[in-house]
């Protein structure tokens, strides 16, 4: 945002409120992590407390504390919105002219099959104004439980009953937090960047800021993370040349301004709300750490497990025959996933079997295609026999129905329905788990319609869609969305990415920034750690190497493609399928999935991964998983094809004062398994001077450990 920009939207602060009290009101505990005193609100859990305050018309965030750090942050009340409406009057959350509302609050929860539980509290504050427009915000908090942040989103109402309303720019938030000496760590694409300086909201090479994580010289810190898209679509293939333009929003630090803000891109975002329409707005999750920056990094993986309702995250290893059939055409034997895909993907121990495009008539049906219908008969034999063996059921299937940048508009509630009744009854009458979403799908419709405006089409694609299917999982808790890098920009082979406003509840991505190109690989991966949710992560190179080197490399990540034909024997060796299969039956015993299920923990991820000058290219690459009370860990160390054999694994994510009984249980290659003590260790000692690793005793490098609790 330029200059002028910045100061239309903050020039002036509203000395009333700078200086306001804190009320007198009896104060009430609404729950365990919200409270209200009079018309303060305050959101706490372990991590943080932060305060907002309604007074004389306006309202604003006064106070923001880093509760392990002991310190508040904010230099003053802070904005929580600012918005120009109709290239003209600009509206503040802090000018004077909001009449409040009831809130209100709810619990937000996980769910199951099995059960629910909680992970958080959402608190909903409605404003309401007459001037210059009939305009209507409410203010939703979501503070999450535990170790954790704050994530904030307004809705926004015209409550005009005839003319529409055009928030034609806006700062979603604008935040007071102190430019002291800092290290800024920053992610235009996939990369991680630094500064000691501040940030802007231009783009760094071709890409723009989408996360600002800074680490104060005091060793603590704070993260801030809008949900936003990778970049916008302009047309549908109609312009040669600036069809890529800027996220929804970019965030600005200390750049010609005082403050730290989320600021819309006005040429990809300007959202029109049609007569007494509600409409979602951009959110952005805040969390505070005591550490560095990997520690920086964990709050927010820790965070965001919360927020999308990650469980069950142990890895999945499917079998996708795009390689095979969809991709060159090919049509297959008769019969050929009940002779060879599914007995072979059973033998090796996978988890699922996918039919990736081309399965269906057109893309827009659910009805298999003449030649899929000898391959598989139907998708209700198809689906039973996978029942029947234990396998999940994925599919690819369009929203759009058509390909890049054509078909359905998803913008259209319409579409949306009737694709939502579709993809229901593919998971109640078919019996399908998981769904991949791919192709450029959120193209924009620059005409204007009964749903959207040029300048908000792309953007309630996306929300809309999101939505769609965060209800279809808490419906179906079986159900598992995976949505591609390919959904922003038509096809950009080798450097394409994805964003937090695209991971629907429990669900993953593909995303390639730029790391090792159509190789979504290991690498690219571990790089997206605290920028996007390792849960979320995904690798294409799953391969019957026989190495248990590679096998061990694909547990860091949500979910594995194994795309090679199972019917080829020069890619699915007997040796090597029979190590696959003795290898996933000891990453199901109940006492790893117990692990693997939870929270990814990073250790080493590379030469210097913790600091600025990180290089993912020169491994080892070492992660782990623990229980809830750190009394039993799982480590995994690999080489996954870098040269490097020996590190000195510094474990931070154990009890100093706890001492270890660590138990070497690698596979090696030939499928035996080892049970070598490797001593006993404290936390402290784990730490400060690491577990000693030596990949090279084995006959690749792939390493396990066992830490048990003396």
């Amino acid at each position: 945002m330029s200059p002028l920009s910045r100061r239309l939207f903050l020039g002036a602060a509203s000395a009333a409120l700078v200086g306001a009290g804190t009320g007198t009101g009896t104060a009430a505990t609404v729950s365990d992590s919200i409270a209200r005193r009079a018309r303060h609100w305050t959101f706490e859990n372990d991590s943080l407390k932060a305060t907002v305050t309604y007074e004389r018309g306006g309202i604003q965030l006064s106070r923001l504390r880093n509760k392990p750090a002991a310190r508040d942050y904010l230099s003053g009340p802070s904005l929580l919105f600012a918005h120009e409406l109709d290239d003209g009057d600009t509206v503040r959350a802090d000018d004077g002219g909001w009449t409040l509302g009831a809130a209100s609050r709810e619990l937000i929860t996980v769910r199951t099959k099995e059960k629910s539980w909680r992970v958080g509290e959402r608190i909903r504050i409605p404003l309401r104004r007459a001037t210059p427009r009939r305009f209507a915000v409410t203010l939703v908090f979501e503070i999450y439980d535990g170790e954790a942040g704050l994530r904030y989103y307004t809705l926004v109402r015209n409550e005009d009953a005839a003319r529409e309303l055009t928030l034609t720019r806006s700062t979603i938030l604008d935040l007071r937090l102190p430019d002291e000496p800092h290290t800024l760590h920053y992610v235009p694409n996939m990369k991680w960047f630094s500064t000691r300086g501040s940030l802007s909201t231009e783009p760094v090479g071709k890409s723009w800021p989408k996360k600002a994580l800074t680490v104060y010289d005091s060793g603590d810190g704070w993260s801030v993370s809008p949900e936003l898209n990778w970049k916008t679509q302009r047309g549908n293939g109609n312009h040669e040349t600036d069809y890529m333009l800027p996220p929804f929003a970019g965030i600005n630090a200390w750049h010609e301004q005082a403050s730290v803000s989320v600021d819309t891109h006005p040429e990809s975002l300007r959202l029109t709300l049609f007569p007494q329409e509600e409409f979602e707005y951009l959110a952005v999750n805040l969390t505070v750490f005591k550490g560095d920056v990997v520690d920086g990094k964990m709050a927010d993986e820790l965070h965001f497990r919360k927020r999308f309702k990650y469980h069950h995250t142990t890895t999945l290893f499917h079998q996708n025959d795009w390689d095979y059939r969809g991709g060159p055409g090919q049509e297959l034997p008769p019969g050929y996933y009940y002779d060879v895909v599914i007995p072979q993907t059973k033998r090796a121990g996978l988890d699922m079997v996918m039919l990736d495009d081309y399965w269906n008539t057109t893309r827009d049906t659910i009805e298999p295609s003449d030649s899929m219908k000898k391959a598989i008969t139907s998708l209700g034999t198809l689906s039973k026999t996978l029942r029947d063996n234990s396998l999940g059921f994925g599919l690819w299937f369009s929203l759009s129905g058509g390909g890049h940048l054509q078909g359905r508009d998803l913008a259209d509630p319409a579409q949306l329905a009737y694709k939502r009744r579709q993809i229901e009854s593919l998971l109640n009458d078919h019996g399908v788990t998981q769904h991949m979403i791919d192709l450029t799908e959120y193209w924009q419709n620059e005409r204007t319609t009964a749903y959207s405006h040029a300048g908000d089409n792309v953007y309630r694609k996306a929300v809309l869609t999101r939505s769609m299917l965060d209800d279809l999982v808490t419906e179906n808790p079986q159900y598992l969305p995976k949505l591609t890098s390919e959904l922003d920009i038509a096809p950009t082979q080798g450097d394409r990415n994805n964003g937090l406003l695209h991971i629907a509840y429990n669900g993953w991505n593909t995303s390639n920034g730029g790391i090792t190109g159509e190789d979504l690989s290991l690498r690219t991966a571990l790089t997206a750690f605290g920028h996007l949710p390792m849960n979320s992560t995904y690798m294409n190179g799953g391969k019957m190497t026989g190495r248990m080197e590679d096998y061990y490399s694909y547990m860091a990540v949500r979910a594995v493609k194994f795309g090679q034909d199972p019917g080829d024997e020069a890619k699915w060796p007997d040796a090597a399928v029979k190590l696959m299969g003795v290898f996933n039956a000891w990453r199901r015993r109940p006492e790893i999935t117990a692990l693997t299920g939870g929270q990814f923990l990073p250790v080493h991820l590379g030469q210097g991964w913790g600091t600025a000058e990180w290089d993912s290219s020169e491994g080892p690459y070492v992660w782990m998983w623990t229980d809830d009370r750190r009394r039993r860990a799982l480590l995994i160390a690999t080489g996954a094809g870098t040269a490097q054999t020996r590190v000195d694994a510094k474990v931070r994510w154990l009890e100093d004062r706890t001492t270890y009984g660590v138990t070497d249980i690698t596979i090696d290659d030939d499928g035996t398994q080892a049970r070598a003590a490797k001593g006993e260790f404290t936390g402290e000692q784990l730490r400060v001077e690491g577990l000693p690793v030596d990949l090279s005793e084995n006959t690749s490098k792939g390493k396990a450990f066992w830490f048990e609790a003396r």
